[in-house]
Parts: C-alpha cells; structure tokens; sequence
C-alpha cells in the first residue's frame, strides 16, 4: 500500500470513528426543542374500537403482527413469545390487559423500551406531537390508563400508561408464580 493510499484510509476511519462518536452522543444529550416546546410525541392506537394513545418515548418499536411462538403459561392475557432484535419476549394482549376482554383481531405489535415485553394491539391510527394546550389532565386514572386524554387530530385518546401497566403485570405475574408454588408444595 502506497503512503498515499495508507494516509487516506487513515483519514476515512478517523471520520467513521468521529460519526460514530457522534451518534452515540446524540442519544445522551437533552433532547432540543424544535419550537415545539414540550410537546409529546405519541402513538394513536384503537381497543375495541376506541382510540387511545401511547408515549412514542415508552416505545422500542412498532412490529407488523405476525403469528407469535406458543408459551404453554396461564399468565394473564399471555398470547406468546416474539422475537426483536435478538431478544425473545413475551407477548401480552394490550386489550385484555386493560380488563376489556380478548382482541379479536391483532394487527400490530408495540415494543416496549423500559421492559423486555410486547403488547398487541387490534389498530395503528398515526402518530401526532401533541403540544401542551392539547393535553388534559385527569382528576383520577382509570384502569390501566393514566390521568392524561389528548387531542389528536379531532379525536380524546386517553394516554395509556405503560410504565405503571407494567409493574402491575410483574405483580400479578409474582403472586400468581407463588400461588403456584404454594400449590405444588402443598401437594
């Protein structure tokens, strides 16, 4: 290789290392407000029929629903296991997890960021920035679904909390598993 040629190779990966860096980077810094102030930006989805809508910042991905692997589990509203991006994750019914009885149909799968978990849900409505004098705040948080509604494009879409979904889950998973084991040692 001619000093020349070494010299330019050296050049191009001391820029790929630079990009990089600076991708990496951009994840750790505060997000910047594009004029937006502090809008949110969300996912419009449909339970049996209604609307509702998702933290686009709670989300890893949006996924085509395919047919997922079997589990052989009685976990609540447990549909089975998916796989994304190289993980394996269990694969709850968004609807029957908000006490609303089983989806009949399932199009999409939302990925959760916080928690290795899946949920389906029957519809995809689009995807809004919903700025703050289109939020409205709750005096109370009904089942699953927090204290916020938001005004998305015509339609109140209460905003589903996943965060606090989640931990209720894991609870119910917990005492379920020990009333399990308590079963089967009492056996």
């Amino acid at each position: 290789m001619s000093p020349t040629s070494h010299a330019s190779t050296e050049a191009l990966l001391s820029q790929l290392q630079g990009w990089r860096e600076s991708f990496d980077d951009s994840f750790a810094e505060p997000r910047h407000s594009d004029g937006w102030g502090d809008a949110w930006n969300v996912l419009g989805i449909r339970i049996a029929g209604e609307p509702f809508a998702l933290s686009l910042d709670e989300l890893a991905g949006l996924l085509t629903a395919q047919t997922p692997a079997p589990y052989p589990a009685d976990a609540p509203a447990l549909i089975g296991l998916i796989g994304h991006r190289g993980q394996v994750l269990p694969l709850y019914d968004l609807r029957a997890w908000l006490g609303r009885g089983l989806s009949s149909s399932v199009r999409w799968w939302a990925v959760l960021r916080s928690s290795p978990v899946a949920l389906a849900v029957e519809d995809f409505d689009g995807q809004w920035r919903v700025p703050p004098e289109d939020r409205l705040q709750q005096a109370d948080s009904h089942e699953g679904v927090g204290r916020w509604t938001l005004r998305c494009n015509g339609d109140l879409r209460p905003l589903i909390a996943l965060v606090p979904l989640v931990e209720r889950l894991t609870a119910t998973l917990a005492v379920h598993k020990n009333g399990a084991a308590a079963a089967v040692t009492t056996a």
